[in-house]
């Protein structure tokens, strides 16, 4: 079976979602009127004034009662009272988010897992709240405008998503991973009730801390393996992270097989697929494998809008999707990930040029200075190579985590070229960075890359790669599970030094370790490529594509949003045709945002 196929078709079949596929909607107001507002779902019976989809579950307590979405792997929703009283959702392992409401007194409280797998959205106005998991039905709430919010439209320019608590019109807000929402009436008051900690406290020697850290990350894995009345599979892209999940499960059950799920292209840069049939084949999983191309992601681009509650400009949501298709046609109905594991083993290609522009960064100031001048000197042309030495100079003469905040950047940097007047006028160029330097701060290590890292697992992960993954999954009726984000592993690998996970240059230094005789040496070695979409390459080579990105991003319509200037958008075009620079990834979030703002807020 081709993955062609199996996205197509997942885009319009009808599928049984799994335990944590599924959306509610709670109603605070006195006089509730969820129908309004999901006139499609049906009403889940029990006290609570709620509808409800999939696996949404109705608990009862005798001081509280509930609604939510839980797939847990330690720990029990139905002890509601105890659990809620107590703060007992800290002690979960999984993934859940759930609303609740004291039976006594009207307080109502909502709750996000560790790493926001799964969303909740609020929206107050006065006395009414309402709770719910995904955006849609808030964005009917009579109070809501269906207007953008010029804020989280710059930090989607910039981040490719709308970071938490933010969301794309001003009237809702979403809650941030860990999060928990109190309210009674008025005002709501949200916290966290978690962070990472970076401990830095087990030293020692190499060998000893490999075995124990490859005994917690095979024992993290096992409990993570769906129970027997589940079918289920894992996403195997090639890399170390989801080939060492695979081959760890399919090792515990020898008799059992393991169904791995992989997509490649036909562009030999993007196609890891012969490293995911080495993983699946060393370790006797039974792999699956497709491929995609430009004209299937053409295909069916309109329509990928539909998978995201708000705008979302990662493009490896499609090949993402693809392994979500081809599993529910299988009947898979819970994918394992290995999202998470560049972020506490220390594999981002980041965190190695961060370090020699830490390097470069601690140079005398006029050495620093003198590069600079060089680097002004030799950009800016059609040069990729030379535009590339300018823009190492530019972003090695900054502190963190303004210097890490350069890959996410773009509308900050291309503020007055980029921007339409009256859109510019509603913001800061530093308004990104200033959520990033907030977010930054609030980690405690002492090690530089352990904050990078944090910084990582709240932007990178949590608002972006979980929400491409659940997207994705809840589409093709999938659930999602992610050993390597379990609240434990994380504390533990927290507690090594960073001299584990960056040594010289040499990336994932004890996980490597760790992972010999688990992981081919072929996997072990591999340079990271990612699981990206080859948009650079179909911009460049294949002028179907190339023309209905121009037709979005040029049209009448986006015109009239007069949020970017039209020769600005041009010139990128003409540098990423001559190979100046890269500017695929910008295109295409602007293209989907064209996408997303037609398919969900216009009239």
């Amino acid at each position: 079976m081709s993955a062609t196929l199996a996205l197509r078709d997942t885009l319009s079949m009808r599928v049984q979602p799994a335990a944590a596929v599924g959306s509610f909607l709670l109603d605070a107001r006195p006089v509730p009127d969820c129908a309004a507002l999901a006139p499609d779902w049906p009403a889940i019976p029990g006290g609570l004034p709620a509808a409800g989809e999939g696996g949404v579950r109705c608990l009862q307590g005798e001081r509280w009662q509930a609604v939510g979405l839980f797939d847990l792997v330690e720990g029990d929703p139905r002890e509601l009272d105890a659990v809620l009283d107590g703060g007992g959702w800290q002690r979960w392992r999984g993934r859940f988010a759930f609303a609740a409401q004291r039976r006594d007194g009207g307080e109502w409280l909502a709750v996000t897992d560790h790493f926001n797998t799964l969303p909740m959205y609020y929206a107050v106005e006065q006395d009414q709240l309402l709770l719910c998991n995904r955006l849609g039905p808030l964005l009917r709430a009579p109070w809501c405008q269906r207007r953008p919010d010029p804020e989280a439209l710059f930090h989607y320019l910039n981040f490719a998503c709308v970071p938490a608590p933010h969301t794309i019109v001003p009237e809702v807000r979403r809650l941030p991973p860990a999060g928990v929402l109190r309210w009674r009436g008025g005002a709501p008051s949200v916290e966290r009730w978690w962070r990472p900690a970076y401990a830095e406290d087990l030293d020692g020697e190499d060998g000893q801390r490999a075995g124990e850290l490859r005994e917690r990350i095979v024992a993290t894995v096992q409990r993570y393996r769906p129970g027997s009345e589940a079918s289920w599979g894992c996403f195997l892209s090639g890399g170390t992270d989801s080939s060492s999940i695979t081959s760890i499960l399919a090792r515990q059950h020898a008799g059992a097989s393991v169904h791995s799920y992989s997509i490649g292209f036909a562009e030999a840069d993007y196609n890891e697929l012969d490293f995911a049939r080495e993983a699946a084949r060393a370790c006797g999983a039974e792999g699956h494998f497709g491929s995609i191309d430009e004209a299937e992601t053409l295909a069916v681009l309109p329509r990928l809008v539909e998978l995201y509650d708000q705008p979302f400009g990662n493009a490896s949501a499609v090949p993402t999707l693809a392994c979500a298709a081809m599993a529910a046609r299988d009947g898979r109905n819970v994918l394992l990930a290995g999202d998470g594991g560049d972020e506490i083993f220390g594999g981002n290609e980041r965190y190695a040029k961060d370090r020699l522009m830490q390097a470069w960064y601690r140079l005398p100031a006029p050495l620093r200075g003198l590069g600079r001048w060089v680097g002004r000197s030799l950009g800016g042309g059609r040069q990729r190579f030379l535009n590339r030495i300018d823009n190492f100079t530019r972003r090695a003469s900054l502190p963190n985590p303004d210097r890490f905040y350069t890959d996410d950047a773009f509308a900050s940097e291309h503020f007055d070229a980029l921007l339409g007047d009256a859109l510019r006028a509603q913001l800061q160029p530093g308004l990104s960075l200033g959520w990033m330097r907030e977010t930054y701060s609030a980690c405690s290590a002492s090690a530089e890359l352990h904050r990078l890292m944090a910084l990582d697992l709240e932007l990178a992960i949590a608002q972006n790669d979980l929400v491409k993954v659940d997207g994705a999954c809840r589409h093709a009726g999938v659930g999602a599970r992610f050993p390597y984000l379990d609240p434990d592993l994380v504390e533990y690998a927290g507690r090594l030094p960073a001299r584990f996970k960056l040594r010289g240059g040499e990336k994932r230094y004890l996980f490597k370790q760790a992972m010999a005789g688990i992981l081919p040496p072929m996997i072990l070695q591999k340079r990271k490529q990612g699981f990206g979409l080859p948009v650079a390459v179909w911009i460049r080579d294949n002028p179907g594509f190339r023309e209905m990105l121009t037709d979005l991003l040029l049209s009448e319509r986006s015109r009239a949003r007069g949020w970017f200037q039209p020769a600005f958008v041009e010139r990128l075009l003409e540098r990423h045709l001559a190979g100046a620079w890269d500017h695929a990834p910008e295109l295409w979030q602007m293209a989907v945002l064209e996408l997303w703002m037609r398919r969900h807020l216009d009239a």
